[in-house]
């Protein structure tokens, strides 16, 4: 079990992170749904980082191990938000 506390301790350390630019967002074969968003959606690195930004304690899902071989001594935290994006192909 998480208390909130840890959760707020590991977005406050996030969000300072976010702020000075000291993050990616990973692009690669590993992570497809993050190249579908950019695919599909007309957002960009800025937008990105103002809904990172906008993250609370509340929008945390769960805390689960790292499953990549190399990283397994990691642990990642999960968080939802429900926002509204703009479709890239979509007329309006």
């Amino acid at each position: 079990m998480i208390d909130k506390s840890e959760i707020a301790d590991y977005l406050s350390r996030a969000k300072k992170l976010i702020v000075q630019n000291k993050f990616c967002i990973a692009l690669n074969s590993n992570r497809m749904t993050n190249l579908s968003l950019f695919d599909e959606y007309l957002i960009d690195e800025e937008r990105i980082k103002i809904i990172l930004l906008d993250l609370t304690e509340d929008d945390f899902c769960e805390k689960v191990q790292n499953k990549h071989v190399q990283f397994q001594h990691e642990w990642l935290y999960i968080f939802g938000k429900e926002i509204s994006l703009m479709k890239r192909y979509e007329k309006k």
